[in-house]
């Protein structure tokens, strides 16, 4: 069988590592899996050990000499046919690896979205149409992605796939300690965002806290990187001045956190960018009604009044009118025909489906 090796950051609740995982599950028979990226969650990481062929603790999330020397020794020692990049870190460490080794290049971009200006920001440009000559194909997890990574970056259409994220939930309770919390509210919102910038964490619980409703609470369920550290005391600091601080909890990491949404009564998404939000599928799988914020990868999911609940990003008086809709419509008539409208849709975001087309784009002939 062929060789695929994954190239992430690190091994972290999140988007990449977790549909990286889905795919290493879904193809097993097909391709033998290997994966690299930087020990960060034990668990996660003992599970890729478990089902890829094999895994390794190298640390990508940022370009680091000793990394990529391990990276490069691990790809001379298990010689994969396709080595498949997952955003800009990986995209990095797979970029100097074809100077040495010349295979089949993939890369994911795994929510594009412009985090720099000035010189960075025109290095970043530069590296992503430099990269383009080199790389088979890039995939895009929406239609929106893709518009958006072309029209920054310059890149020829034919580069960019669009291949959607396969998802599955498993309903489950929630552990005790959060379910006691939970009990105390009416009005439970979840969130699964990392503390990160991208995710506009402020605008989340600044509208929260403009949402003055005594009976709900804010639940926030993702850990932050390293790289993040200064934004996290940002959040911190702001979280420190707000009336409502009391009803908003920062969980962290949590395993599987997309089988608990279930237990929630509303869905928030305030991203100012996202490839395709798998949280947004999990909320849609578990019916729980979403309110997201207008930015690509979201509005390929949600469009206003027919499958959630959309503001304008960085809008922070429309949220609050948008979650005060969705409050004053659970359980109407005109909400569970947008819950229905949503399950139909999210339905058609299977692993089977994610799992087929990336291996036809692996495979394909030239």
């Amino acid at each position: 069988m062929k060789k695929v090796l994954h190239l992430f950051p690190a091994y972290k609740i999140g988007g990449a590592p977790v549909n990286v995982l889905r795919f290493i599950i879904g193809s097993k028979g097909k391709v033998n899996n290997y994966a690299a990226a930087y020990k960060v969650d034990d668990q996660l990481f003992n599970d890729y050990v478990h089902e890829s062929k094999e895994s390794f603790d190298v640390d990508l999330t940022s370009f680091k000499l000793k990394s990529f020397v391990k990276l490069l020794k691990i790809v001379r020692k298990i010689k994969p046919d396709i080595i498949h990049a997952n955003g800009k870190g990986g995209g990095l460490y797979a970029f100097l690896l074809f100077i040495f080794y010349r295979k089949k290049i993939f890369y994911t971009f795994r929510g594009f979205h412009i985090k720099y200006t000035g010189i960075k920001h025109k290095f970043h440009i530069y590296f992503e149409k430099l990269f383009s000559l080199f790389y088979v194909k890039a995939v895009a997890v929406s239609f929106s992605e893709k518009e958006f990574y072309l029209k920054v970056t310059g890149v020829k259409a034919e580069k960019v796939e669009v291949i959607g994220n396969g998802v599955e939930i498993s309903q489950r309770s929630l552990p005790m300690n959060m379910q006691t919390v939970v009990d105390k509210y009416r009005i439970n919102i979840v969130s699964l965002s990392r503390i990160d910038e991208v995710k506009d964490i402020i605008t989340m619980v600044k509208s929260f806290d403009r949402l003055k409703n005594a009976d709900a609470a804010l639940h926030i369920m993702g850990g932050f990187l390293t790289g993040d550290k200064s934004y996290k005391d940002e959040v911190d600091k702001f979280l420190k001045s707000l009336s409502s601080k009391g009803h908003i909890y920062l969980w962290g990491d949590i395993q599987g956190a997309g089988n608990y949404v279930s237990n929630f009564d509303i869905y928030l998404s305030t991203s100012l960018s996202e490839g395709l939000p798998t949280s947004i599928i999990e909320a849609g799988l578990s019916k729980v009604p979403v309110v997201a914020s207008d930015c690509n990868g979201n509005i390929d999911l949600i469009i206003d009044g027919q499958t959630g609940y959309l503001f304008l990003k960085k809008d922070v008086n429309g949220l609050v009118e948008k979650l005060r809709l969705c409050i004053n419509q659970l359980g109407s008539k005109e909400q569970l025909e947008i819950l229905k409208n949503n399950l139909n849709q999210m339905n058609t975001y299977s692993i089977n489906s994610h799992v087929s087309k990336l291996m036809k784009l692996y495979f394909k002939k030239d």
